[in-house]
């Protein structure tokens, strides 16, 4: 299933009226940009057979860069009605979500929106992401990626909490989780490739507790951890009454928009690459090990697969 926008309207065949037979199966990949929520329905092959869209709007100010999240379930309710209207929706097998990556608010024990979304190029955590680099240095070391950067997720919830102490009771969301959550109707594990610029330990598969207890960020913040691929749960009688997505339907783990667009792309085995020009230009390879970068600018993602597929951010170019 391709996850990614950009990728499958690009490569996908499009069809007008398909045809069905009892043997069809049917997924959904939901892609929550910058710009937009689009959702495509596709069959085994990869054919197109229904398309969904609905236009996000941001807020920006200087460095700052939000959504509303609330609208972020708007636009994906809208997109999927859009995308199965007129199919069997008896034959829709399972759907997945990909996002943007380090994009990152606080819930409450319900799944509501207690922040906007801090989006992924959101530059206010300068000094938060000193805070985070001195207390996980060995960890990131690590990792391979030595240093986290300002738009990282783990220094915006550090921004969050220095803003808004008394959000400390709250839960670290992803824009995927959130989603994830209305779908199912209940809590729902991160997984760890949107979790990557959180902090989470991707050999280990958790989260440092040391780290996060040097950072005074208590482990009720943090959501449980699982591999993209994972079954999170089922469509809910609420999520599918907004969405037209039937009750009951498997809901997996997704991972980032750019590693959702290097799976779609087929890009899947060692020494394979593909780049992907969107809001920002990435190029994405796998690797049977991890890659280590001195200067931090390459860091690997956790496959589903042994694989370590790396990803190399070459420039990041000005949104709309």
């Amino acid at each position: 299933m391709d996850l990614s926008g950009e990728v499958a309207l690009g490569h996908a065949e499009t069809v007008g009226t398909p045809s069905f037979t009892t043997s069809d199966a049917i997924w959904l990949g939901i892609d929550l940009g910058t710009q937009s929520v689009r959702v495509l329905a596709v069959d085994e092959s990869g054919k197109i057979l229904g398309i969904g869209s609905h236009k996000l709007t941001s807020r920006r100010d200087g460095s700052r860069h939000e959504q509303d999240p609330d609208g972020w379930w708007t636009a994906v309710a809208a997109a999927s009605r859009e995308a199965v209207k007129g199919l069997p929706t008896a034959m829709i097998r399972g759907l997945a979500v990909d996002a943007t990556s380090g994009t990152i608010l606080l819930v409450d024990a319900e799944g509501r929106a207690l922040t906007p979304g801090l989006m992924y190029d959101d530059g206010r955590a300068a000094e938060e992401v000193k805070q985070a680099n001195a207390a996980g240095a060995a960890v990131w070391a690590e990792l391979g990626y030595n240093r986290m950067q300002t738009s990282w997720g783990l220094p915006k919830l550090l921004w969050l909490l220095r803003d808004k102490p008394e959000l400390v009771s709250g839960q670290l969301a992803h824009q995927s989780d959130f989603i994830n959550r209305r779908l199912v109707g209940r809590a729902v594990a991160t997984d760890t490739s949107n979790a990557l610029k959180s902090g989470v330990h991707l050999i280990k598969e958790e989260w440092p507790k040391d780290v996060f207890d040097r950072l005074n960020i208590p482990g009720s913040m943090l959501p449980a951890v699982v591999r993209p691929g994972a079954k999170l749960g089922e469509i809910c009688a609420a999520a599918s009454a907004e969405t037209g997505i039937p009750a009951g339907t498997p809901v997996f783990a997704g991972m980032t928009d750019g590693c959702a667009a290097q799976i779609g792309a087929g890009a899947l085995r060692p020494g394979s690459w593909n780049s992907v020009l969107g809001t920002t230009l990435v190029l994405k390879g796998v690797s049977t090990e991890m890659v280590r970068d001195p200067l931090g600018v390459v860091y690997s993602h956790r496959s589903p697969r042994p694989e370590w597929p790396c990803r190399a951010r070459i420039r990041r170019f000005p949104a709309g």
